[in-house]
């Protein structure tokens, strides 16, 4: 059991972090004495998940389209004017688009998945993994991959493929890092109650097919946000201090079960 100052004095940067995973994942962070920032591309969607964080905690908005490199380095000379620091890198950012053919995927919307889900990931591993160096920090950073790169799915190549580029790019930042003591691991959530999930309840049609999903799931529900955070809270912990490259599955046995 972590203890509730774990991770007092230190810095912890979430992206994604308005809403769901990331939200989740910031309050738990905080509540555990972090000093965390939380990134998104709205301020105000920031704010209102800030809110929903206990008012003594100590964090952080940062407003950043992560898709655009020069964005990324902007916020990461903001972390080291104001803050000096990073322990922790969360990067929780990802697009998930409709289901397309494997032959229907444009250009536009390659690119566009491969820099959300992947290339955001990279610079700002790149830039947190600096300044962990520079401050002579053994940190940590947990990207979230899908359960989708590790079970194929119909209509999700662009997504499948940036995911599992996610993957096998920490499996290298963790062996290249490890010289700096500084552990990389990606937590991989099956389906998840999220605020999506829960309007796609919604529609007669994708209601149907989340509750076939929902049937292939070994442990019998989906999970929640608490459950996600909870692995990303542990890898980023002294409890994991001894673990890096590695791929977690947090999905209920999802990637295991059956597949038609």
């Amino acid at each position: 059991m972590l203890q509730t100052n774990e991770f007092s004095g230190k810095v912890v940067l979430v992206t994604g972090a308005s809403q769901g995973i990331g939200l989740e994942i910031s309050r738990q962070f905080a509540q555990l004495g972090a000093e965390v920032i939380m990134v998104a591309r709205h301020e105000e969607k920031l704010a209102q998940a800030k809110a929903k964080i206990e008012p003594n905690a100590k964090v952080h908005i940062r407003a950043c389209d992560l898709s655009d490199r020069e964005n990324i380095r902007d916020l990461f000379r903001l972390v080291r004017e104001d803050l000096g620091r990073i322990d922790v890198l969360v990067n929780n950012l990802g697009a998930f688009s409709e289901k397309l053919e494997w032959n229907a995927i444009d250009h536009e919307l390659w690119m566009k998945t491969l820099d959300t889900n992947t290339l955001s990931a990279y610079f700002c591993m790149v830039e947190a993994a600096d300044i962990m160096v520079a401050n002579g920090i053994s940190g940590a950073i947990v990207n979230i991959g899908s359960s989708s790169a590790l079970q194929l799915k119909r209509g999700r190549l662009h997504y499948s493929v940036s995911k599992a580029a996610l993957h096998t790019l920490s499996r290298v930042a963790a062996l290249d890092l490890a010289k700096h003591q500084i552990r990389v691991n990606v937590v991989s959530p099956g389906p998840t109650q999220t605020e999506a999930v829960d309007q796609r309840m919604k529609d007669p049609v994708q209601r149907e097919q989340e509750e076939i999903r929902l049937r292939k799931i070994p442990l019998g529900r989906y999970a929640s946000t608490a459950d996600i955070a909870n692995a990303v809270v542990f890898l980023s912990s002294s409890k994991a201090q001894f673990i890096t490259g590695a791929i977690l599955p947090v999905d209920g046995g999802y990637t295991i079960g059956e597949t038609v």
